[in-house]
């Protein structure tokens, strides 16, 4: 005989509740940028470096050496990556970034048939408990959703209530063995618009994680810049920049292959919204010069050798640029080229000549 089913109400005081401080995956400069213990969105639009960042964030804490919260021990990864062969991309792209590959691992779902078996890729959330128990085996601390929608099985990528049903429990998982849930995203086609909405597939994506990275290539230099544009649990929203440049691994009884590696260059100026919707804003030449030319003078007619961004976007504006104008004027000046410096001990940001005096800032590529 069946019980009968009885709801309650559970009313607790906050008093009784102990508060917790957020732990962090991954910390740049103590900004706290991934947490442990819920789901990061990276979303960007593809074959732009996405995955190689997150790869050399695992190959980081595979040695023990990712700042943040496990700073100094060594953890093991889960890597889903179902879009790429193991044997000719990941594996070559884990070496490059310096990987222990004894502490990252593959997981795939092994379903036997008598004698012989199939070796499928998990979806969610019929496999949430499998994967679970594998977190468990292994000590994970980071598992790797690339991309995520590829984990869905039939379930709708473009239905909020089909994204919850798959990732829902995830979350719960990654809450209770304190994990860091990564799941890669694209952009949606279309140019400007906020990142936030450029980000395919359902809202929910964003409403179910507590931190969301967007990522794009900054035109003029050829650098990837990320930008942290959701971070419930942290005090900011800052934006970093790298590099990929191309090493050579060697291939068991092969040639050696090429792959990307990552080149991290610290804080950018530049934020990705800023990237996405400068094809938008447009302009022609003349503009482009035209604004270039005021940010020289600017500087130049300075009694101090750095001047504050603000300031110059400031007056720029009072001239009619648009502010992303004076900004993109001062990247693309190469004689005399212009350099951003985040002043230490101080905050914003200041711009001044190359071959400028020192004045103990931390200078960034342009």
């Amino acid at each position: 005989m069946s019980q009968e089913e009885t709801i309650t109400a559970l009313l607790t005081p906050a008093s009784s509740i102990k508060p917790q401080k957020t732990k962090w995956l991954w910390a740049c400069s103590s900004h706290g940028v991934i947490p442990l213990g819920t789901g990061t969105v990276m979303a960007g639009y593809g074959g732009e470096g996405k995955t190689t960042f997150i790869l050399d964030l695992v190959a980081q804490l595979s040695r023990g050496e990712l700042e943040g919260d496990l700073q100094g021990t060594p953890y093991p990864a889960i890597l889903f990556t179902p879009e790429d062969a193991w044997e000719f991309v990941t594996i070559p792209r884990l070496t490059a970034a310096g990987a222990n590959l004894d502490n990252v691992y593959q997981l795939q779902r092994r379903v036997r048939f008598g004698e012989s078996h199939s070796d499928q890729e998990l979806t969610f959330p019929q496999d949430t408990e499998l994967l679970e128990s594998q977190i468990i085996e292994t000590g994970a601390k980071i598992v790797l959703l690339d991309p995520a929608s590829q984990m869905m099985g039939a379930l709708d990528m473009n239905k909020a209530q089909d994204v919850r049903r798959a990732f829902a429990p995830l979350m719960a998982v990654a809450a209770k063995h304190e994990v860091a849930i990564i799941m890669i995203s694209h952009f949606n086609k279309g140019s400007g618009g906020r990142t936030q909405h450029k980000v395919s597939g359902s809202h929910a994506w964003r409403d179910i994680t507590r931190s969301m990275l967007v990522m794009a290539v900054d035109p003029d230099t050829n650098e990837r810049v990320v930008t942290q544009d959701k971070n419930n649990y942290g005090t900011g929203l800052g934006s970093w920049k790298f590099a990929l440049e191309s090493v050579s691994v060697p291939i068991p009884g092969s040639d050696p292959t090429e792959v990307g590696r990552v080149k991290f260059l610290g804080a950018s100026e530049m934020t990705v919204g800023e990237l996405v919707n400068r094809e938008v804003d447009g302009g022609d030449d003349d503009d482009k010069n035209a604004a270039q030319m005021f940010v020289v003078d600017f500087i130049r007619n300075s009694t101090e050798p750095e001047v504050k961004a603000g300031d110059v976007i400031k007056a720029g504006r009072a001239a009619g640029f648009k502010d992303q104008e004076i900004r993109d004027a001062r990247r693309r000046c190469s004689n005399p080229r212009i350099v951003s410096v985040r002043p230490r001990g101080g905050s914003g940001w200041v711009w001044a000549f190359e071959d400028a005096p020192d004045q103990g800032g931390l200078k960034v590529a342009a």
